[in-house]
């Protein structure tokens, strides 16, 4: 039954990424950052080459800079964070870049696949980071499947540590239960993002990631802790909870 059910869910899997939202308004760093904070999460955070990829194709034949969250802690200082929270791990600047010329260029906007760095009035278009978080109940199979039906793209992964702060913010708008589903399950012997994105970042409870969980607890779900770094466990893949699509 499980190989059955891997097989069904491989063959579903879209491999699209909506967890972004590309805004095709012009707007300054803190007035785009404003926007996607009231709409939608935060600003971009770039985690790997696929989100690289990803945000190229929405933003179809655009050849001008696009804002990302990326910005420099303090002028002429080089620790680029996100605007979500965490330094940046993996960097995707162009040649030469980030070089400040300006001496005031202390946000960070994306040409095609290269970061470069910007003023922040600069005027421009801009990506933003969407998570939703649904109070319905479900399990987890129920969950996957209202998330790729209705208007979403699948259960959200969580990338990137600034992705679990983005997520954790999300959550501290809304009356959760103590965990919630995420896109998490055992397959293949391994833990694995039903999007397909990478497990480049791990964020297990105390006890570690389970690495023989049983049959009926194959399912990830995150621990809502209201306002700090959220933490993952395996869970019984039939309770119904909450859960967050994007």
């Amino acid at each position: 039954m499980d190989q059955l059910f891997t097989f069904i869910l491989l063959c579903e899997l879209s491999g699209t990424l909506t967890k972004y939202i590309y805004v095709d308004q012009k707007m300054d760093w803190l007035e785009a950052q404003k926007y996607c904070q009231q709409n939608y999460t935060d600003l971009a955070p770039v985690s790997t080459e696929k989100d690289v990829n990803k945000l190229k194709q929405l933003s179809g034949n655009v050849t001008h800079h696009i804002w990302i969250g990326l910005v420099r802690n303090l002028p002429g200082n080089e620790n680029w964070r996100w605007s979500g929270g965490e330094v940046v791990s993996r960097n995707f600047w162009a040649e030469n870049q980030p070089n400040n010329c300006q001496g005031n260029e202390d946000r960070g906007c994306m040409q095609e696949s290269k970061w470069y760095d910007a003023t922040l009035l600069y005027q421009t278009t801009f990506f933003c980071y969407s998570a939703e978080v649904v109070m319905e109940e479900k399990t987890w199979e129920e969950a996957l499947e209202y998330c790729r039906e209705k208007h979403h793209e699948d259960l959200a992964s969580v990338a990137s540590e600034t992705e679990m702060l983005l997520i954790q913010k999300e959550l501290s708008k809304h009356n959760t239960k103590e965990v919630v589903w995420i896109g998490l399950r055992f397959l293949s012997e391994d833990w694995l993002w039903v999007d397909r994105e990478m497990m480049d970042y791990e964020a297990w409870s105390q006890g570690g990631k389970p690495l023989c969980p049983s049959t009926k607890t194959k399912c990830g779900a995150l621990q809502v802790t209201r306002g700090t770094k959220g933490v993952w466990e395996a869970h019984n893949c039939e309770e119904k909870l909450q859960f967050i699509c994007y």
